[in-house]
């Protein structure tokens, strides 16, 4: 998991792997001082941050070879991991994980629910290459979400208001041009900004758009699987669930495209790549 998404607090864990925060936190910390994970946070006034986990360049190692790969070197992934801690793009990608982490956990609560592929924003970038579209757009990462028999793909647009809504507009008219009929998931941070994005850019009648905030999220107490889409083109303004919105059949076969995918470590999680 951490190889395809770089980074995840104990609360992504433990939604992927485990029954209560503190046991993820107990076993995180167990790898850590094996040197199979690094940590890191930012200094905060008052309170604390969370814990940031990625991999050592020991696990770097491992990984590598069971790949057949040459690793980084040490210095290299010191490196990419003093970026990362820095990024200015780093609780951008938090939330994405936190996105699909938390579809892993409503998916873990249900049988007949999973949550069957989770791709990241460079892993779709790879295959977009080959398809020549890799400046057209660039998802945040792809999912494929399966409740009973119906199955629903859809890319995701992780929103923290540091686009303009224009951005946002030209971002859907790229989607309806190269992936028509594809459901863009965009997971918006205020109700505010999401009713200025359905006045102003969905106006149109663009299908395979929805929206959700992160305000009604925390308000409600529902997952994003739950009953929190807002479609452009449903004609109703009833909040719907993921598998109730509209589908293309589109699928994204990463393993088609030499991108590698991980082996599942357990049977209810999801591809990744």
């Amino acid at each position: 998991m951490l190889a395809a998404h770089r980074v995840l607090t104990a609360e992504q864990v433990a939604a992927l792997l485990y029954p209560s925060v503190d046991r993820a936190q107990r076993r995180l910390l167990a790898l850590t001082r094996r040197g199979a994970l690094e940590r890191f946070r930012a200094r905060v006034y008052p309170g604390s941050q969370a814990w940031r986990y990625t991999l050592s360049h020991p696990a770097v190692q491992l990984l590598a070879a069971a790949r057949a790969e040459r690793p980084v070197s040490r210095s290299a992934h010191n490196t990419a991991v003093l970026r990362l801690a820095r990024s200015g793009t780093l609780e951008h990608q938090l939330g994405v994980n936190g996105f699909f982490t938390g579809l892993a956990r409503d998916a873990a609560a249900r049988p007949a629910i999973r949550l069957a592929s989770w791709y990241s924003e460079s892993a779709i970038y790879e295959v977009m290459k080959w398809h020549r579209l890799a400046g057209a757009v660039r998802p945040d990462g792809y999912g494929r979400w399966i409740e009973g028999s119906r199955v629903t793909t859809f890319f995701v647009e992780y929103d923290r208001g540091t686009e303009s809504l224009e951005r946002l507009g030209s971002k859907i008219t790229a989607y309806a041009t190269h992936y028509p009929g594809m459901t863009v998931l965009f997971h918006l941070h205020s109700a505010l900004r999401e009713t200025h994005f359905h006045h102003r850019l969905i106006g149109a009648g663009r299908e395979g758009i929805a929206t959700t905030t992160a305000e009604l999220l925390a308000a409600s107490g529902e997952g994003v699987s739950g009953p929190v889409w807002l479609a452009s083109a449903a004609g109703t303004r009833r909040r719907l669930r993921l598998n109730e919105l509209p589908n293309s059949g589109f699928a994204l076969q990463i393993s088609e495209f030499s991108v590698g995918t991980a082996p599942l470590p357990a049977p209810h999680l999801p591809e990744v790549a």
